[in-house]
């Protein structure tokens, strides 16, 4: 069971340093490139963007529950 809940704690890092990764920043980031920059910088947050930061934050609560079971499995 703990070697289950490390497996997927890494696999939830993993996804989660690649979602952070494609969020845009200041500079635009890898987000623009695939299509999250097109409606331009006053049209707001485009559909693109609100769904990646809703797959990051679940992504993150996944991340979270993982780790609070693997401190006390461990």
């Amino acid at each position: 069971m703990v070697y289950v809940l490390a497996f997927l704690h890494l696999v939830f890092c993993i996804a989660l340093v690649g979602l952070i990764l494609l969020h845009s920043g200041k500079g635009g980031g890898l987000s623009a490139s695939l299509g999250g920059g097109v409606g331009g910088p006053f049209s707001g947050t485009t559909i693109m963007e609100k769904n990646l930061t809703r797959l990051t934050l679940v992504v993150l609560g996944l991340f979270v529950l993982t780790n609070v079971a693997l401190v006390f499995l461990g």
